[in-house]
């Protein structure tokens, strides 16, 4: 998988990038759904580019062009104070439109019940990214990530115990109508995320709307077991299995990613 992920970053950056991954095979995993995705975005005529950990971009006339992969324990996102060596991160703009985003791994995201979540890939606003930056520390957005993606790279069977723990995360970060008068008293407007409205910062009525305006895919290395699709369709989570390098799964996947966010993150 690393040639490939070598591969999507020098296409995004336009030169030779320096890639520093995290340990473990799972890491890789996401890193290669990651920049596929990226790449898949870049292909489909929206401008990619890559920041450092301090906001800053890559460019291919950098002497350092090192793309660094978050490791260790779970986190939130680092300030720009804590300088540009730690995890970058992807952004995107759609052809024709003026609104950033940004692809993160790894990245903790805090829920209602004040627990956080680790999300394996996110999309998020620029300016939510911008505003935890700007923090002497950094720090952990409030809220649902417009995509969120979990990855497995396990050979066994997807079970129902992980479709529901991955709803029940998503539960927590998703703010609605109805927590809207506690929510302002605690949450920063600008490190917080509503996604599915026009202005991303009105919350939907139900988790059910909630679900269906955003993207939450479960994406596997091998498939599921029976059962573990029951609650799929009701709560809007794509389940996709055998996503391997190469794979006509693995490019369906890309494939409708890249539309659904062409249709849905102008």
């Amino acid at each position: 998988m690393i040639p490939g992920i070598s591969g999507a970053l020098n296409s995004i950056v336009g030169s030779a990038t320096v890639l520093k991954n995290a340990g473990g095979a799972g890491r890789i995993y996401e890193l290669f759904l990651m920049t596929a995705i990226a790449d898949s975005l870049r292909a489909a005529g929206a401008s990619v580019w890559i920041k450092r950990s301090d906001g800053t971009r890559i460019r291919s006339s950098d002497a350092n062009r090192q793309f660094v992969q978050r490791g260790g324990s779970p986190s939130g996102l680092p300030g720009s104070a804590q300088g540009s060596n730690g995890m970058s991160a992807i952004a995107f703009q759609l052809h024709n439109s003026r609104r950033e985003w940004e692809i993160w791994n790894g990245v903790q995201f805090s829920g209602r019940s004040g627990g956080k979540h680790e999300f394996d890939i996110a999309i998020v606003p620029a300016h939510t990214a911008s505003a935890l930056r700007g923090r002497m520390r950094g720090g952990v957005p409030f809220g649902r990530p417009v995509v969120a993606i979990e990855c497995k790279d396990v050979s066994t069977p997807g079970t129902i115990d992980e479709m529901r723990a991955f709803v029940a995360r998503l539960y927590d970060v998703t703010a609605l109508k109805v927590h809207a008068p506690y929510l302002s008293s605690v949450c920063s407007p600008l490190t917080s995320i509503h996604p599915g409205q026009p202005s991303l910062d009105v919350p939907h009525g139900t988790f059910r709307d909630s679900n269906f305006a955003c993207r939450s895919v479960l994406v596997r290395r091998t498939g599921f077991a029976s059962g573990a699709l029951a609650m799929t369709s009701y709560y809007s989570i794509d389940p996709r299995g055998n996503i391997v390098p190469g794979s006509s799964q693995h490019t369906s996947l890309l494939s409708n990613l890249t539309a659904w966010i062409g249709a849905n993150l102008m």
